[in-house]
């Protein structure tokens, strides 16, 4: 098929789905062709078996990764993969001397580059500075933006990393990582649209499968957090859950088994912490929202003195609701700006900008 069709109907998707992204990113981004365009890598196991498939500038590359299995990674520093599947993520951890969380990405490599240096989280060169603390991705790496496999590769190798230093990345999952990981592309960036129909020949649910390297590891991630007195969930736990398992990492267990069965609507509806909006006052639009006493009630049943939320953008920024029991964190990294770090230091909490500078939360 002529090359000056697929430029037009690269175009036209980008003029289709551009309530969807930020207008200045997509600016920049359609002056790109599709022969210009690069993705993955994306790494399939049978075994030890491990496959890789990329795309670089429009061709499509396939190959076996043999032991040590070290993939390189573009303009980040090569990861060691492992044949074994990740085992379970932990869920439940005492609380370090520092915090920084970041939600709702939306393929934002750059903006989440630039509060993660901005804030001595990553170096110059994009690896880890924190130390032994600890980062919280609130969920929603997915759709949207059209650096959505840079900025998983980028949290794979911050995580070992971390680890290495005494450190920690946890990766949380929103509605946007089990739409992926169920086959919903209906969020997809333009970029992704085309690669993956015409170049890679494939889709999002077989990309990241649980034989895939990175749907295998995100497979493996919680919905639930809890750092010392702080719950960590994208949309957060709804006064309905209060009714179920209250043990984070039992609760965390019964969710990965539901993701990929069909239908299965219990822990994956509108009152699950992927999903639930109603801890941030005026965002959910069928139902009260959650009152004081309920809010209340669930952190006592879990233990905590403060939820930390996603899922909800707040135009305004990172803000606190209920008198300081609930953060709101969603600061619309999405739309391809530089939105807002939380952080956690000395006892206190902040919102983080782009430029290093951060401002007092309340903290209840």
């Amino acid at each position: 098929m002529p090359l000056v069709f697929h430029r037009f109907i690269a175009l036209l998707l980008f003029g289709l789905l551009g309530t969807f992204v930020g207008p200045d990113l997509l600016a920049e981004e359609s002056k790109a062709g599709p022969a210009t365009l690069s993705d993955g890598p994306y790494v399939r196991w049978q075994g030890r078996q491990a496959t890789v498939l990329s795309v670089h500038d429009g061709i499509r590359h396939e190959y076996r990764l043999t032991e040590p299995f070290e993939l390189d990674l573009p303009g980040l520093t090569p990861i060691r993969l492992d044949p074994a599947s990740p085992s379970a993520a932990v869920s439940d951890i005492s609380a370090p001397d520092r915090i920084a969380a970041v939600s709702d990405i939306h393929g934002n490599f750059r903006g989440l580059v630039a509060l993660l240096q901005a804030h001595h989280i990553i170096d110059a060169q994009k690896n880890w500075s924190f130390a032994h603390n600890h980062l919280v991705i609130i969920g929603d790496i997915f759709d949207r933006g059209s650096q959505v496999t840079e900025v998983l590769w980028l949290l794979r190798q911050l995580e070992a990393q971390a680890r290495s230093a005494g450190g920690r990345v946890h990766v949380l999952l929103g509605n946007h990582e089990i739409a992926a990981l169920r086959g919903d592309e209906r969020y997809l960036h333009p970029n992704y649209v085309f690669l993956q129909k015409k170049v890679l020949r494939t889709d999002q649910k077989a990309l990241y499968g649980p034989a895939t390297e990175m749907g295998r590891w995100l497979r493996s991630r919680p919905v639930l957090l809890r750092i010392g007195s702080f719950l960590f969930a994208h949309g957060g736990p709804s006064p309905a859950m209060l009714s179920e398992e209250r043990e984070i990492a039992a609760f965390n267990d019964a969710f990965r088994k539901v993701i990929d069965l069909e239908g299965s609507q219990r822990l994956l509806g509108r009152d699950s912490p992927i999903w639930y909006r109603g801890l941030i006052p005026g965002k959910e639009s069928k139902r009260p929202d959650a009152s004081t006493e309920e809010i209340e009630q669930i952190l006592w049943a879990f233990g905590v003195r403060t939820i930390v939320v996603g899922h909800s953008t707040i135009r305004r920024g990172i803000s606190t609701f209920h008198s300081g029991r609930v953060h709101g964190i969603d600061a619309d990294l999405q739309s391809g700006g530089t939105g807002e770090i939380w952080l956690f230091r000395n006892g206190a909490c902040f919102r983080g900008q782009s430029d290093g500078s951060s401002s007092p939360l309340a903290l209840f």
